[in-house]
């Protein structure tokens, strides 16, 4: 079968028709093939243990490209019912808190871990000295551990919305440790993500949104747990200092930076 027409695509990846009731995830060239095996195990036992991710088919090969054949699903991602209709913010970031939460369980089959994955990602990066690198390792290290399912991309757009309930997609990043790390990342994708290619009172409209969802989902998912803040913005520096090998805005990681930096002064200070 070839695959249909471009329907999506994003960083990672391009997603084509295939056939009548599936799609293909087409990675682009360069991604790791350990990554995108990851997705299609990952995928394979969320759908049985949860039911919140497309039905997962194959793994294939095609233009010199890995793919998966994933369940066509019909909805809308949450991201582009608040951009449509913004009045719905508080309703969304609650369904999001709502979400987070009830992935957050022990799995019975085998992720990588997000510890040595922060560590690895941190260390291949070249905006940081190596004694930063040093000083957070150390720091990641003093950490809770725990075994718990972490998303690793847990935000509106990879949250779709259908009329038989709601889809988790992108789990290529997922890996087990403490929950409150995935919160964290959900967390510095909001504070510090750019808004690209708009005008500035664009960008001022979207950033009042983003930040108002922000909170509420926040606040929802500290209501639903029991935790508090302080214990989710302790591994904010971490995240953030993983979060400068992705493929951000110069703008992103600036202020990624002039936070990793005030943190750590933080941390000098209290040693």
């Amino acid at each position: 079968m070839e695959k249909g027409k471009l329907i999506g695509q994003g960083r990672t990846s391009e997603v084509f028709e295939w056939g009548q009731d599936k799609i293909l995830k087409l990675f682009r060239t360069g991604l790791p093939k350990t990554a995108i095996e990851n997705e299609y195990e990952v995928s394979i036992h969320i759908y049985k243990q949860l039911n919140l991710t497309p039905k997962v088919y194959e793994l294939i090969e095609i233009d010199d490209r890995t793919g998966i054949i994933y369940e066509r699903i019909n909805g809308i991602t949450m991201m582009k019912v608040i951009a449509s209709k913004p009045w719905k913010v508080k309703k969304e970031a609650h369904r999001l808190a709502q979400l987070h939460k009830s992935i957050q369980l022990k799995v019975d089959f085998k992720l990588p871990n997000y510890k040595i994955r922060l560590k690895d990602t941190i260390s291949n990066t070249e905006l940081l000295q190596a004694d930063v690198k040093m000083r957070l390792y150390e720091y990641i290290d003093e950490l809770r551990d725990d075994n718990i399912l972490c998303h690793g991309d847990f935000h509106p757009d990879n949250v779709l919305i259908t009329k038989n309930g709601d889809i988790i997609i992108d789990w290529m990043t997922s890996t087990q440790w403490n929950p409150l790390t995935d919160v964290a990342r959900t967390s510095v994708i909001f504070k510090f993500g750019v808004v690209p290619d708009k005008t500035y009172l664009e960008k001022q409209i979207i950033n009042i949104i983003r930040n108002k969802f922000y909170l509420e989902y926040i606040r929802h998912y500290l209501k639903l747990t029991g935790v508090k803040i302080e214990q989710i913005e302790q591994w904010e520096l971490p995240v953030a200092a993983a979060r400068l090998v992705e493929w951000l805005p110069k703008e992103e990681k600036i202020a990624l930076l002039n936070f990793i930096n005030s943190k750590m002064k933080n941390i000098n200070n209290i040693n």
